[in-house]
């Protein structure tokens, strides 16, 4: 009795142990506009679990595990299907890429290739190479660099810096994480891309615990986007936003619910 106990003990002890970390993640999303429908579905398996840092969907800032994924969106004009991976071996990183998009304006393949070093766990760098068979488009290289400041033993601010070839874009992308006692935290994005096209995107996540949270962004064209994500366990959780223009000439209103499956 004693023994089955123990076990018991030990048994429910690894599963807390082990509760919050997940080896594959998947989505599944409706969207609906004024214009159009769109169904997702994506997954990724990585071959190490990742261990969430707090709310079941927050992870460390830069991925140091091998991956594979998939994803497939299907809407009134188009359908495209798209498989990629990664593989760390030592500090280095390799990985590839392929999508197809199948449209009313006709039929491409895309791909990339990356090759990447991973300086410390907080700093990785990258260089890619993305191509296509569209018509007159030619292969191009860029760069990306991904570098986790932490604050604190639990908060931090990442940045992700991209730049071309030709150095006609450069875009930042920045994102602070924060816990903020007694079960809450709270995320903060800011998107910047500079070049040909200026844009900018700035959005929030907060956490009234691991699993319910409210969001929003807006960005430079005045898209906003409000919702909220409840899991029901650690594994599963629905989300659903509303989506508009502040523009009333670009006036529009969409709704999206998601599907996530952790495990």
């Amino acid at each position: 009795m004693k023994k089955t106990l123990l076990a018991s003990l030990v048994t429910l002890t690894s599963f807390a142990a082990c509760a919050n970390e997940y080896q594959s993640i998947s989505n599944a999303s409706y969207a609906d506009n004024d214009y159009d429908e769109i169904v997702s579905i994506g997954s990724i398996y990585y071959f190490d679990a990742r261990k969430a840092l707090g709310p079941y969907n927050e992870f460390s800032y830069i991925n140091t595990k091998s991956n594979i994924g998939a994803s497939y969106s299907d809407n009134e004009f188009a359908n495209t299907i798209g498989v990629r991976g990664e593989y760390f071996f030592n500090n280095f990183v390799a990985g590839a890429s392929y999508n197809n998009a199948d449209s009313d304006w006709g039929d491409v393949d895309y791909y990339e290739a990356s090759f990447g070093y991973l300086f410390t766990p907080d700093i990785i760098a990258r260089i890619h190479y993305r191509d296509s068979d569209a018509r007159g488009i030619d292969g191009s290289f860029y760069a990306t660099a991904q570098y986790n400041l932490s604050l604190n033993t639990t908060d931090y601010v990442g940045f992700t810096a991209s730049v071309d070839e030709e150095f006609d874009f450069f875009s930042l992308d920045t994102k602070y994480y924060a816990e903020l006692g007694q079960g809450r935290y709270l995320t903060v994005n800011l998107d910047i891309d500079a070049g040909d096209f200026d844009h900018w995107l700035l959005g929030s996540n907060y956490y009234f615990n691991k699993g319910l949270s409210v969001f929003a962004s807006v960005n430079k064209s005045d898209d906003i986007q409000v919702g909220g994500r409840y899991y029901f366990n650690s594994n599963w959780a629905l989300s659903g936003s509303y989506g508009t223009n502040l523009d009333n000439d670009l006036d529009y209103d969409m709704y999206q619910i998601n599907l996530t499956a952790q495990f």
